[in-house]
């Protein structure tokens, strides 16, 4: 008899569910930038190919590809005996100069000494004026010839500077500091005069070339903010400014030519790297909320804000036997922008000093008990990236 008896009245009450910890953060400002994002290419902003002055064999190789060399640092000598002949002969031929010279000088002052004695005896009477015109005519040749010696010293004088000027060129030297290319020559080829055999590139200095669509014209101006990001991970590389804006536009593309420095003290970056660039064009002040505190639904986005329960419905309060005091996650539709540093800012739907709900989102829903754990003070999730 018993067995047969309801056990409705001895049946437990079903236990309330406890309030789910979350995490908040309170909803502030943070600075939002207006970023243009393009890929473009570095390249230093010292590189020089290297060439021979004048052809000639290669006698010795004294840098390796890839070796760091200083300013005026030996890269290769030549082989100079042909050269060494040239500047003898050049020397020799100075001597001749300078000999044709005396010996030219010499007749001039005698030239010069008859023509002044027959213009003494003409005035006396002693000499006719067809012997003065003869002695006058011999005296202004001769002037014409030393001039004209005096001319080949100068001549033979430049053709000795050249000489020893190639013989100097036996050793080909760096003209800046740097990095060294690959060589293409070895001991015994023979370089041509101005053909290049290699480069050096400072590496420590680049720049970048970003082409900026030109409808962007108004807002493109020197010393705007420039990023380098590595494509892979979007880690920043390096920050430089605006450094050159061109005055015309790209007629093919459209786009205006715009060029930014770097320092690159450690080398990590490399003339000929493509690397994807931000342009700063302007920054300002607006709510943000994380990108781990917005929920996705229906293609609208929400955010659970830490509030009352006497802030809900009153249909749903009294459907979750909530007191009017007791802390629950309330569901609020927000407007976003674009997300930018794992954050959007806000367009709509949120006040500033709000405490934002950041952790346990997939268990919550709108009128859910929370027990909000203390509140540490953290460094914005939010900050920009220069």
């Amino acid at each position: 008899m018993l067995l047969g008896l309801p056990l409705t009245g001895c049946s437990p009450k079903e236990p309330s569910k406890k309030p789910l910890p979350v995490s908040t953060l309170q909803v502030k400002p943070a600075t939002f930038q207006d970023l243009g994002d393009y890929t473009s290419t570095l390249e230093a902003v010292a590189e020089v190919k290297m060439a021979a002055v004048s052809s000639g064999r290669v006698q010795a190789r004294l840098v390796q590809p890839g070796q760091n060399v200083q300013e005026g640092q030996e890269l290769l000598r030549l082989r100079v005996r042909e050269r060494t002949a040239d500047v003898q002969q050049a020397q020799a031929d100075l001597a001749r100069s300078n000999a044709q010279v005396a010996e030219v000088r010499a007749k001039l002052e005698k030239d010069k000494s008859n023509y002044q004695r027959y213009n003494y005896l003409k005035g006396q009477g002693a000499s006719s004026a067809q012997e003065l015109d003869g002695y006058r005519a011999q005296f202004l040749a001769q002037q014409a010839s030393f001039k004209a010696s005096l001319d080949g010293v100068a001549a033979a004088k430049a053709e000795l500077e050249a000489a020893r000027s190639r013989l100097s060129d036996k050793v080909v030297a760096a003209p800046i500091a740097g990095q060294v290319g690959d060589l293409l020559v070895k001991v015994g080829d023979v370089v041509k005069e101005g053909d290049p055999f290699t480069t050096i590139t400072r590496n420590d200095l680049l720049l970048t070339r970003i082409e900026i669509p030109s409808n962007l014209s108004g807002r493109i101006k020197l010393g705007l903010p420039v990023w380098l990001r590595d494509t892979s991970d979007a880690k920043v590389l390096a920050k430089g400014i605006v450094s050159f804006v061109s005055p015309s536009v790209n007629s093919g593309s459209q786009g205006i030519l715009v060029k930014a420095e770097f320092l690159n003290p450690e080398g990590k970056l490399r003339t000929g790297e493509r690397v994807r660039t931000q342009v700063e064009f302007a920054r300002q002040k607006q709510l943000a909320v994380p990108f781990s505190a917005v929920v996705q639904s229906a293609g609208q986005s929400f955010v659970y804000v830490l509030g009352n329960a006497n802030q809900l419905p009153a249909e749903l309060r009294q459907k979750l036997e909530l007191a009017p005091s007791a802390a629950v996650a309330i569901k609020l539709p927000v407007r976003l922008g674009a997300l930018q540093n794992n954050c959007y800012p806000v367009l709509w739907g949120l006040e500033a000093g709000s405490r934002l709900i950041n952790s346990n989102l997939l268990n919550l829903r709108n009128g859910s008990a929370v027990k909000a754990r203390p509140v540490r003070e953290r460094k914005s999730l939010c900050t920009p990236i220069g």
